[in-house]
Order: structure tokens, then sequence, then C-alpha cells
């Protein structure tokens, strides 16, 4: 009983850190995530997610490159949080009152899947 008490603790606190792409990301679909990122991102993080949209190299600093090696070393979890609640001294606002969570983890998904 005790071994499996302290399995679970060190999951719930795996999960908490970020536990890696797949732990966050599948709770979202990134087929439903690709329309809400079309409509949504393209004008500032561009059709792939290279930041390169027409708004997004006017910005100071410029929108997020997802393909970038800085990018990429965000977790799925601190891309939840910008994507929730923006990033501040940037132009990237929060989403989660524009947004279902349902959404939100979709447009999670789909922008892990851009990042590869």
């Amino acid at each position: 009983m005790i071994q499996i008490y302290r399995c679970a603790v060190v999951l719930a606190c795996w999960i908490m850190a970020g536990g890696g792409p797949f732990v966050l990301a599948a709770e979202g679909d990134a087929a439903r995530g690709k329309p809400i990122f079309q409509a949504t991102c393209v004008p500032c993080h561009g059709p792939q997610g290279k930041g390169d949209g027409p708004i997004g190299q006017q910005l100071k600093p410029p929108a997020a490159n997802f393909t970038s090696a800085a990018s990429k070393k965000k977790s799925p979890a601190e891309l939840l949080d910008i994507i929730q609640n923006g990033k501040p001294g940037t132009g990237m606002v929060a989403w989660k009152n524009q947004f279902s969570e349902g959404q939100i983890q979709d447009l999670l998904a789909y922008v892990l899947i851009l990042r590869k």
C-alpha cells in the first residue's frame, strides 16, 4: 500500500511539473485546435507558427516562433499558462475569457504539433 502511495505522489508531482508534452496535450485535440489557431493566432504567429504573421513582426518584442529552440524549451504547462493568461510586456493577450478550457486545450495540442 505504501508503495502505491509513493508512486501516486511521484506521478502527481511529475504531472504538476509539466509531465512531458503528452500529458496536457492528451486533453486537447489538435484537429479542433487548428481552426482556432488559424482564426485567432495566424495574424501574429503566422500559418506555421514561426512568428511571421503580418502583425507579429511589427510587435515589440515580435510574436513567438514556436519552431525556435527557445520556444521548444517551454513546457506544455508554460504554454498553457501563456495562452490562458497572456504574457505581460508583449502583444500576447489572455484567451481564458474568450475560449472554453476545452478550446484552449485543443489550441495547445495544435501549437505542440507546430513545434516539431
